[in-house]
């Protein structure tokens, strides 16, 4: 009778573990031939206008994935680029144009945004670019895109940034520099987005100077300069160069969804850890998101690379990034 019961419930167990094994069986495996991109972008404008590649979930295709990586700043993109972590990634212009200059094997494949600067004051007397003379000019961070295309400009107009204005960097953070405008204890200042609109709708004290991009388009006869860009690991790029165009195809239509759709965008930048909904929402309509690739945008990346260079040839990395830079995929 011992020996009877114990087939039973040795029977029991196996009609109990059987399925069970099965069904692991038929579990899903993942897809070996599919590639996940690592992409990197920073808080602030320059990652807004890749937002939308999460609506799906990172999937692009049945293929590829992006797994959107969000850093404080670009010397911590810089070094997961140099050591191969990340595959793509968003950086201001000059910054990619340095990394290719001292070796990194990264090319620009697309313009994603546009020059959005902006003068901005609370002195109601000054109404001329005459009346910029002598004046303290607060600029967010020495060697940055602002305080490079400042010195450019207020070059151009005949002024000398040495002697006949005052250049200040004592407030590195456009935020706070952003609050000290609106609590009127800064009266002049360069600012890009979407520090210039928070300001603007803050503050009736707070009012657009000039628009550095128009002045750039008069002096140069060209277009809006470009300040962000997307660069692309050329191990990325030579393994997976099917790959390429599915992810900048989706970036383009990220670009495109982000600006009709600020709203829905803001609140997906939020949940990203780029920028709070209420400061990316109002400012989209003005961080002039763009795509281009490469090859549309070389005219526009050329010029504004040889007029830093010309202006500062350190701020490239010493030399304008011969044709080899530009990624046509």
């Amino acid at each position: 009778m011992k020996k009877i019961g114990i087939l039973l419930l040795v029977g029991v167990f196996l009609s109990i573990t059987f399925p069970l094994a099965a069904q692991g069986v038929r579990e899903p495996v993942s897809d070996p031939d599919k590639v996940i991109v690592n992409m990197a972008v920073m808080q602030g404008p320059s990652g807004f206008g890749t937002i939308g590649l999460n609506r799906d979930n990172g999937e692009l295709d049945e293929k590829t994935s992006v797994n959107l990586n969000v850093f404080p700043s670009p010397n911590e993109v810089i070094a997961r680029l140099a050591n191969g972590e990340i595959d793509v990634a968003a950086l201001p212009t000059n910054v990619a144009a340095n990394l290719y200059a001292k070796g990194v094997p990264v090319k620009t494949a697309a313009i994603v945004g546009e020059g959005m600067l902006t003068f901005v004051t609370t002195d109601n007397s000054i109404t001329e670019l005459g009346d910029l003379a002598g004046r303290k000019i607060s600029i967010p961070g020495a060697g940055s895109t602002p305080d490079q295309m400042t010195k450019i400009i207020i070059t151009a107009l005949g002024f000398d940034t040495e002697t006949d204005v005052e250049l200040d960097y004592s407030i590195a953070s456009p935020a706070q520099l952003a609050q000290m405008l609106i609590a009127n204890r800064v009266d002049l200042a360069v600012m890009p987005e979407p520090f210039v609109t928070m300001a603007l709708n803050s503050s009736d004290d707070v009012i657009p100077l000039l628009d550095l991009q128009a002045l750039w388009m008069a002096l140069t006869g060209t277009g809006n300069y470009p300040m962000t860009v997307i660069v692309v690991s050329d191990s990325f790029a030579e393994q997976h160069k099917d790959r390429v165009p599915v992810v900048m195809d989706a970036i383009r239509d990220s670009v495109h969804w982000v600006n009709a759709n600020p709203g829905d965008a803001g609140h997906m930048i939020e949940e990203a850890g780029i920028m709070k909904a209420a400061m990316a929402t109002p400012a989209i309509p003005r961080c002039n998101l763009v795509f281009r690739t490469a090859t549309e945008g070389y005219e526009a990346m050329d010029t504004y690379l040889k007029v830093l260079y010309g202006f500062d040839y350190a701020s490239v990395g010493g030399a304008v990034p011969d044709e080899s830079f530009y990624l046509d995929y």
